[in-house]
This record gives structure tokens, sequence and C-alpha cells, in this order.
């Protein structure tokens, strides 16, 4: 059995990894580079698809592969709320696609093509494939993200996918503990070098500064990625939402929803349904006035600033010392947060903004830091460690081989690793 590295090795973006035995070829997710679109190598034959969940960077390029092999389509396995995402995110990335005048890379068949071959699984499930079994395991990511434990020839392969094993306001961080005689671990190394600040006292920030900006008279605007995030963000507001209006606005609103559909896979589904609650959905132009009208707090896409209603509220809020803008996540390179970030100013293709409300940087990510990347191998003592997803695989891969006694791997794309 080997793999074949097509993608997200040395890099965090366009994950893809082909793994081969002599009956079945098994493609861990394909994604695209979210900042320039790049994907992973094509692979020339896949049978199954196993996509672990729903970030542009894991699934974006999926479609394409439904055009590719139109005579022989895949299966592809995923939880039901990774499915709905993926579709939303899907159809928004055509429609900015248009928006920009720039080719997209898929169409609108190519996604039903991809739907008519999905296969929902969950949480605990084992299924099988023409020459594996595959038990599907909560990675603690995102709502719906998995890990997908291999069984096949013999031989026993963890893909992480994107995985957190602390737990988060909505999510029970993922279970390691029972994962033995495991032969090859393929592991995202996002935060090897990196550790996360206290979950507890980034939340406490976070409303801090929402209180504080509201007694001041001013609007807490926080951008936030639609899936995941903007959920979660509600949820730890909910705690002063009775208090302190809360609004809701953009995709998040969708996607939040669509999160609700599926309580049975989050820690405690009443929390999120009390955030919802105590939260107004903004569905026009009438309802954003409302938010000009009073002090309160605005949860809204898109969380890098490229486009969404947070450009609306940048143009209202940019001058006013009094408002704030508070960011939970990961700037992506070459976009307008990351430009905003390092130079003080809000730039797009129409508009250059110096910003003078009070800017913010949270660490709300939903990857395991550095110490709990080191607790996942020593825990689970693999044969191999193939490191991806990371901008340090390569110091971490002689890292862990120094540490550990085993053999690690950083590959490149093209590279090819026998398993």
């Amino acid at each position: 059995m080997i793999l074949k590295c097509l993608g997200g090795c040395r890099e965090v973006g366009r994950n893809g990894f082909l793994l081969q035995n002599k009956r079945e070829n098994i493609l861990l997710d394909f994604g695209m580079k979210i900042d320039t679109g790049e994907t992973p190598i094509p692979p020339k034959d896949v049978d199954t698809i196993l996509l672990s969940h729903q970030h542009m960077d894991h699934s974006g390029a999926t479609p394409t592969l439904f055009r590719r092999f139109n005579k022989k389509e895949p299966k592809i396995y995923a939880t039901s709320e990774c499915f709905d995402h993926t579709h939303m995110l899907l159809k928004d990335s055509m429609k900015i696609a248009r928006i920009k005048g720039r080719p997209a890379l898929f169409t609108e068949p190519d996604v039903k093509k991809m739907a008519q071959n999905q296969v929902k699984v969950t949480y605990g499930q084992q299924f099988s494939t023409p020459s594996s079994k595959i038990d599907v395991l909560d990675a603690g990511h995102i709502p719906g993200s998995v890990m997908f434990l291999i069984n096949s020839e013999g031989k026993r392969v963890l893909y992480t996918g994107d995985y957190n094993l602390q737990d988060t306001k909505l999510l029970k961080g993922a279970n390691i503990n029972n994962l033995k005689d495991i032969d090859t671990l393929i592991m995202e190394s996002t935060y090897s070098s990196r550790e996360h600040s206290d979950r507890a006292e980034t939340e406490k920030k976070l409303l801090s500064i929402v209180k504080e900006t509201v007694e001041n008279g001013g609007t807490a605007i926080i951008p936030s990625f639609a899936v995941g995030r903007a959920a979660e963000v509600i949820a730890i507001l909910e705690k002063i939402s009775k208090k302190i209006p809360v609004f809701l606005d953009g995709m998040a609103r969708q996607a939040t929803r669509t999160t609700m559909n599926y309580p049975e896979l989050l820690k405690d589904p009443t929390i999120l349904e009390r955030a919802i609650k105590n939260t107004t959905f903004i569905r026009s132009e009438k309802d954003r006035q409302k938010v000009l009208d009073q002090p309160c707090a605005v949860v809204t896409t898109g969380g890098c600033l490229d486009g969404g209603p947070v450009v609306h509220y940048i143009k209202r809020f940019y001058t006013r010392e009094d408002c704030s803008m508070t960011f939970t996540g990961f700037m992506i390179p070459r976009t307008a947060g990351r430009y905003l970030q390092d130079t003080g100013h809000f730039v797009n293709e129409d508009m250059d903004l110096k910003m003078k409300m009070q800017m913010n940087y949270l660490d709300f990510s939903g990857h395991a830091g550095r110490s709990d990347l080191m607790k996942t191998v020593q825990t689970i003592r693999p044969k191999k460690v193939i490191c991806i997803h990371g901008d340090h695989c390569e110091r971490f891969a002689t890292e862990l081989k120094g540490r550990f006694g085993i053999e690690t791997f950083a590959p490149v794309p093209g590279q090819v690793i026998d398993i």
C-alpha cells in the first residue's frame, strides 16, 4: 500500500492524499488553496473519497473530480452536516467567481454529480469500501468534522484531517485514548510551532471587549467564518445577550441553522439553541439599520474581509473610535483581513480606509496546538508519522523522529510513501 501526496504538503491548504492498494484508490480530501485557488495534483483514478470536513482547503476542488471521472464516479463519504455546509460553500465559490469575472473551478453539473454519489456517515460508525473497513471518529475541529481510521490489507492508517483535542463552547475535543496499533498517522501540523491561548480566558476577553465597546456607546463588529466559528461566537455572547443586543449577518445565518439541524454532533445542543433564540438574524437592509441605531454586537461574514456584509459595517464604522472590530481566527495571506492586520488599512478594489476602530485579535482556533500534536504522537505511538498541512512540517517531522524514535515524513507534492 502506498500514499501519493498530491497537495497539503509543507503548506496550509489544498489537501489531497491518495491511498492506493491493489484493489482501491482512496482519496483523502481534495481541496484548494484559499488565497490563490491552486488545487492538488489531479489523481489518475479514484474509487472512494473520504472528506474530513467542509472547509474549502479540504473540499473546494472535489467537484472537479466528477468531471474528470465521468465514466466511473467515485463514492464520497462524509457527515450529513459536512455535505450541507460543503454545498453551501461550493455555491458561494461559484457566485464569487461570477462576481469577480474569473472562471470557476467547477460547474453546477459537477456539484450535482458529486451530490448523487454522497454517502452519509456519522461519529462512531464503521463502513466498508471494496478493500477496507473505515471508522469515523469525531475530530473536534468544527461541527461534522471527522478523522478516518482506515483498516486495509492488514494496515491501520489514521488520517486526522484538521482536529482539536480541547473542548470548545460547542464541541468535545477529539478522543485519541483508544487509538492503538496504528501503523501510519497522517497528521495535520498547522500549529506545530505554536500554542493556543487558554480558551476560557479568550472567551472572557471577547466578552470584555464587547461589553466595554457597548458601554462606551459603540458597536462591536466580530468578523467570522460562516462555518463553525460564527455559531461558537454567538454561543459565547449568549452570556451577555440579555443586556447587549447580538446580531448575526451574512452566510453565517444559514451555516448556524444547519449546525443546529444536527444536535447529536454538538457537546450540548441547548447552548446553541439558547444562543440562536437570543440572537437577531439580519435578513435585509432594514434590519441592518437597527444595528446603526443602537450600541450592539454584530457577528458577520466574511471572516477575512474579502467580501460579505462585514464590508458594509466597515464603511459605516471605520472612523469611530468608540467602535471595535475583533478577529477570532487566522487571517489568510493575501486577503483584505491580513492586509488590515499588517497595515491598519482596509483596502479593496474600491477603497482605502484608515481604521480608527479599536482592533483586537483573539485565538479561537479549532486546530490542535503544539503540545497536543506532541500528545497525539505520544499517546498513539504509531510506527510512522506523515506531517502535513503546516508551514513547518519538515522541522516538526525531524523533531518527532528525534523525540520518539519513529519514522517520520514531511512530503512534497508528487512524493510517494510506502505505507
